[in-house]
């Protein structure tokens, strides 16, 4: 299976604005899934899951500091989730704003969590105010979850915005590319993406088309 492609900054930029343009009922909350899934390196069912609480403090303050929590990392394990890229937490903000304003999943306490209930989802549809839909399997006793509808979300954003083979996996592959760029080791990588074997992130790094782009022109 070829590896997914890494989307450039331009590229990821036209595709956010293509997102708010282009659904007035979804237009924040995709812009702010394209943002989420390329600045934290989550994998679409992890991004299904988010809760409100993961995102933000009882004061209303985004979290700085948070986890992706054990019960909904694809490998069982924590790891680390900071909330510290103003530009992702700026279209998260504006999509919660507009939760609120449309009464989707708040609360009587106005003055926790910006009257959000801290356990719905982070992400809902504009129109009925539900999470992203998962299908549940049970395999060997253990639950596995599928974010399909998140995927074609994805796929559908990527289109619009004419963004040729861009695909859901192609954010993580992309902070592991541009991390590797930046000088940022192995490890620190891993534990951003929750991936143990550094034979894996290694591979994922691999075939940077800038890097190729930047040999080719230095030929003649």
């Amino acid at each position: 299976m070829p590896k997914a492609i890494v989307v450039e900054d331009d590229q990821l930029e036209h595709a956010v604005k293509v997102a708010r343009v282009s659904s007035a009922e979804n237009g924040l909350r995709d812009a702010a899934l394209l943002l989420a899934c390329f600045g934290t390196g989550m994998t679409v069912t992890e991004l299904s899951r988010l809760r409100v609480s993961d995102y933000l403090a009882e004061n209303g303050c985004a979290l700085r500091d948070s986890v992706v929590r054990a019960e909904i990392a694809y490998n069982q394990k924590s790891r680390p989730l900071c909330w510290t890229n103003k530009k992702l937490t700026n279209a998260i903000d504006h999509h919660l704003a507009e939760r609120v304003e449309r009464g989707h999943g708040v609360t009587t306490r106005t003055a926790a969590y910006r009257g959000l209930d801290p356990d719905s989802p982070l992400f809902v549809s504009g129109r009925t105010g539900e999470g992203l839909k998962l299908s549940a399997k049970r395999r060997d006793g253990k639950t596995y979850y599928s974010a399909t509808q998140l995927s074609r979300i994805f796929t559908r954003l990527f289109e619009q915005a004419g963004i040729e083979g861009a695909s859901a996996q192609s954010g993580r592959r992309t902070i592991a590319v541009k991390l590797k760029r930046r000088g940022i080791d192995l490890r620190h990588i891993s534990e951003i993406l929750g991936i143990e074997s550094l034979e894996a992130v290694k591979k994922l790094c691999a075939g940077d088309p800038a890097r190729l782009g930047e040999i080719v022109r230095r030929i003649i």
